[in-house]
């Protein structure tokens, strides 16, 4: 991870600098505690000093310079220097509801949504997903995703660590969104411009993704059902993982931060 700056000639150099998220409850002041698998992260993995630049957030939105003062055994001692002078989160708050996939895929879908900025995540069960998690191999999943999750908030310079929600079934996910803002892609729909254009200027909206079958007949009706709107991506037949990427990326362009 780099961050542009200048050197004492004004030239342009990558400076490595990390990030990492504290509980708000270990800020005081100008000070601050990272704890836990941060610390161990920051120590251990990534063998930082005293002295070193870091980035902290509190995971609320916001992110400061700070610089290092002492590091102990479980825990390590930073002073706040200033916030940073850009903003990282966007104005839209996107919902990404995401069938399960092969097991890769979706790994790399949630670094991706991460990345493009969404705030929530709900993997669901829909009738072509391929994996079925139960029990102990479900939460051993799930946990995995969340560590999966924290790592690209920190890689990309978040202010906020986006919320994952437990695995559950497409109906169940569906129930819980606001029809006006949800968006289904299905090669079946509206063009994604169309959709946007009627949903109109909001401050957040939902978007369903299917698994590499797609959804089913009956789960795009329960879909219409409950006003959602289903949206074609274009023409072309798309992986999945590039699905994911293209309406998250045109969401941000046209809603977002750009």
């Amino acid at each position: 991870m780099g961050l542009l700056c200048s050197d004492a000639k004004g030239s342009a150099v990558v400076s490595r600098i990390y990030q990492f998220f504290v509980d708000p409850r270990n800020v005081v002041r100008e000070k601050a505690l990272v704890t836990g698998p941060e610390h161990d992260h920051l120590k251990r993995v990534l063998r930082l000093r005293r002295g070193d630049p870091i980035i902290i957030s509190t995971g609320r939105g916001d992110l400061y310079h700070a610089v290092i003062e002492e590091t102990e055994s479980r825990k390590t001692l930073v002073r706040l220097l200033s916030p940073v002078d850009w903003k990282p989160e966007s104005p839209l708050a996107v919902t990404l509801v995401q069938s399960m996939p092969k097991r890769k895929k979706m790994e790399w879908i949630l670094q991706k949504a991460v990345e493009l900025g969404v705030v929530r995540i709900v993997p669901v069960f829909s009738e072509r997903s391929i994996p079925r998690l139960k029990g102990e191999r479900k939460r051993e999943r799930e946990r995995r995703w969340a560590g999966i999750v924290r790592e690209a908030a920190r890689q990309s310079y978040r202010g906020v660590i986006p919320e994952l929600g437990t695995l559950a079934s497409l109906e169940t996910a569906l129930a819980g969104l606001k029809p006006e803002t949800g968006i289904l892609c299905d090669p079946g729909g509206e063009s994604l411009s169309r959709c946007i254009e009627e949903i109109g200027p909001v401050r957040e909206i939902s978007v369903i993704v299917g698994p590499e079958g797609g959804f089913s007949p009956e789960e795009i009706a329960m879909a219409r059902s409950r006003e959602i709107r289903v949206c074609t991506l274009g023409p072309r037949v798309l992986r999945l993982e590039t699905a994911v990427v293209k309406v998250l990326s045109v969401l941000q362009y046209l809603l977002g931060d750009g």
